[in-house]
């Protein structure tokens, strides 16, 4: 299922307009690279994020999937930064993590159907 993709580890909101960083998982590719809580996307991989939805957001990423680079400038209390990551492998635990929550969540739903 989740196998061979890659991922981020940071959760975008849209902020109308633009985004900005709702989370940021522990030990994650974006986490290890500096992305921050409150984080303002202003680009990624020279394109603009100013004016872009979390839709926008999931395109550029799927774009950079092939060398899963990438090159963000974000804004943190008005100063840009760079930030260079690399999107990286789901880890064999975090697949666990998702399958399990899914079966949960899956099992509950059936069983209220009953």
């Amino acid at each position: 299922m989740l196998s061979g993709r890659r991922y981020l580890g940071a959760t975008i909101d849209d902020h109308n307009p633009g985004l900005i960083v709702k989370s940021v998982r522990e030990n994650s590719p974006a986490a290890k690279r500096g992305l921050k809580p409150g984080d303002r996307l202003i680009a990624l991989n020279g394109k603009s994020l100013t004016q872009a939805t979390a839709k926008d957001f999931k395109q550029a990423i799927a774009d950079a999937r092939n060398t899963g680079q990438l090159f963000m400038i974000v804004s943190r209390r008005n100063v840009y930064i760079a930030l260079e990551m690399r999107l990286e492998p789901y880890t064999k635990e975090q697949i666990s993590k998702i399958v399990a929550a899914h079966l949960a969540q899956s099992h509950a739903a059936a069983s209220g159907a009953h």
